[in-house]
Order: structure tokens, then C-alpha cells, then sequence
């Protein structure tokens, strides 16, 4: 199964589980750690910051990003919408081409905090691939 296939897959699933839920603050704040590879056949050069978003109540939340050579990582609360409460996860060209952007809606504050095998939280583990560079990056929510 393709990266975005998968991706795909994992957004499927917690938009189905999110069907039918109430909706209820959204945690309080959302980690994503990465790991950048600017030749991904290679360890040389790779970093691994992370970024927080911190949920501000009633709303969206500015942006924060974490900026590399070739890829861009941007995570924001979009704020409370028709159909619930949501993050936003996106990776971009430097020029601001979107590449992936994904989508994790919730019912209540706690289906944020989905484990996956490895401790990938409810993003998984998702690898982005741009020229040479690869990007991996998983989310975590923090209890609401």
C-alpha cells in the first residue's frame, strides 16, 4: 500500500470513528515530532525537532510550522466546524506546495490519543518524500 494510500486510509478511520460522537473540547495541545532526512538514503544531516500547537478555546490557532531545506511541516486547530473539531497536518514544498495535507477530525477530546504500534499517535507514522529528502512525521495529543 502506497504512503498515500495509507494516509488516506488512516484519515478513513478516524472520520468513521468520529461518526455519531458528541462534540467536546479538543485536547489541549498537539505534538508532532519528525525526523528529516535531507538524502533519505542517508543519516547525514538528519534532524529531529518537534513542534506544539496549543488549543486556543472557541477557535482556530495561528499556524506553527517547522521549516527545512525542501519540506515545510504546518499543524494549526482549525476550530470548531459543522461537523466538529479538527487539526490540520500539513507538508509543503518550500514555495508552498502543498504535498500532503490531512485532516483529523474528533467527537470528544480523547480519540486524538489513538495509539499505533511504536507509540505513533493518532496521525501514525507518515513519510513524505520530496526530491531527494524524506520527512517522517507522527502526532500525539495531549489529554484534554
Amino acid at each position: 500500500m502506497g504512503v498515500r494510500r495509507f494516509a488516506v486510509f488512516i484519515v478513513a478511520v478516524l472520520l468513521c470513528a468520529a461518526c455519531g460522537g458528541s462534540a467536546a473540547d479538543p485536547p489541549l495541545s498537539v505534538t508532532c515530532h519528525t525526523l528529516y532526512r535531507p538524502d533519505a538514503e542517508s543519516a547525514d544531516g538528519e534532524t529531529a525537532p518537534s513542534l506544539t500547537v496549543e488549543r486556543v478555546d472557541g477557535g482556530a490557532t495561528q499556524p506553527q510550522r517547522l521549516e527545512f531545506d525542501t519540506l515545510t511541516l504546518e499543524v494549526f486547530y482549525a476550530g470548531v466546524a459543522p461537523e466538529g473539531n479538527n487539526v490540520v497536518v500539513t507538508v509543503s514544498t518550500p514555495d508552498g506546495r502543498p504535498l500532503v495535507r490531512d485532516l483529523y477530525q474528533f467527537a470528544d477530546g480523547t480519540q486524538l490519543t489513538t495509539e499505533f504500534a511504536g507509540g505513533h499517535g493518532f496521525t501514525g507514522l507518515q513519510y513524505v518524500f520530496h526530491g531527494d529528502a524524506s520527512l517522517q512525521v507522527w502526532c500525539d495529543a495531549a489529554e484534554a
